[in-house]
């Protein structure tokens, strides 16, 4: 005969059992109930997020639409023109003041004579030689004459050097010439007694000098284009013969009224530097040389290409 079954025992068992389990389920209902929470706060906070970007961005379409409003006004209307007008009242400004930094450059560069040069001259004359014109134009002086020997000139010209006249030593040429050069034959002759009074050797000199020693360098920056338009003065500096000049201010690029402009092209003294010098002088951000004689350097510039705008991260 079988044993029987405990049913106490198989009684507390299923109690257990439905314990546990509604232990389970109560435990998954409360994670249900977080995360179902946790769900409406997320939804919340990005509601939250949507409504502050949307009245945040109301508010600068407000803004925008009010600046739109005051730039269509009769206030703003005529400003396109004015500014147009403006820019051309700058650049006949700006040629204006080109003219009288000209003018400026004109005046500095021209030399002025020492008074005591002509009775230097005079004195420095030796007795068998005789000029015949002599011609100072401020920075040169150049002279024509004739003498019986043929280094009469040469210390003549010493005898200036001694005074200071001449910077450097000047071109000196002497050539042997014909005594009928000077004057008629006859006149060679004392008619009375028949004697000659003419000597054997006759020499024509001429000289040529510098008389200062300074230099000017002018610098003028230019739009480039058809017709002239300069966007600065004209700016002169004066440098000794032979010293080196250098300029490193505003040379490849240039900025006037707000805008900004690249070197294209430099002339001096009307003659167009090379693209292998100009690109060095780019290169280098300096405009150098020696100042050997007065140089007009002219600088052309275009506008500078506008950069596009970095683009900004969204706030």
């Amino acid at each position: 005969m079988a044993s029987g079954i405990n049913k106490k025992l198989l009684a507390k068992t299923d109690m257990n059992f439905f314990r546990e389990f509604t232990a389970n389920a109560a435990r998954a209902a409360r994670m249900l109930g977080y995360a179902m929470a946790l769900g409406i706060l997320v939804v919340i906070i990005v509601l939250g997020l949507i409504g502050a970007f949307a009245v945040r961005n109301f508010m600068k379409q407000q803004e925008i639409d009010q600046i739109n409003a005051e730039l269509a006004g009769p206030e703003y209307a005529g400003l396109e023109e004015k500014a147009r007008q403006l820019q051309e009242e700058l650049k006949a400004k700006n040629n204006y003041y080109y003219a009288l930094t000209t003018m400026r450059t004109n005046v500095d560069r021209t030399a002025t004579v020492p008074l005591e040069i002509p009775g230097i001259l005079a004195k420095s004359i030796p007795s068998d030689s005789y000029v015949t014109d002599y011609q100072i134009d401020g920075s040169t002086m150049k002279m024509n004459g004739y003498s019986f020997t043929y280094y009469s000139p040469v210390d003549m010209v010493n005898m200036l050097q001694a005074s200071k006249v001449f910077t450097s030593r000047p071109i000196i040429t002497v050539k042997r010439i014909d005594s009928t050069e000077i004057a008629k034959p006859e006149e060679f002759y004392n008619i009375k007694t028949g004697d000659v009074i003419a000597l054997n050797n006759y020499y024509s000199f001429k000289i040529d000098g510098t008389l200062v020693s300074k230099v000017y360098i002018s610098i003028g920056r230019f739009l480039n284009g058809a017709t002239l338009s300069s966007l600065t003065g004209v700016e002169t500096t004066e440098y000794t013969a032979g010293a080196e000049y250098s300029y490193t201010e505003g040379i490849d690029t240039f900025t006037a009224g707000g805008v900004t402009y690249n070197l294209v092209k430099i002339t001096v003294n009307g003659t167009d530097v090379d693209a292998e010098s100009l690109a060095n002088i780019r290169a280098a951000h300096a405009l150098s040389g020696t100042a050997k004689a007065n140089a007009e350097i002219n600088l052309y510039y275009e506008v500078a290409a506008a950069q596009p705008a970095a683009s900004q991260p969204a706030a």
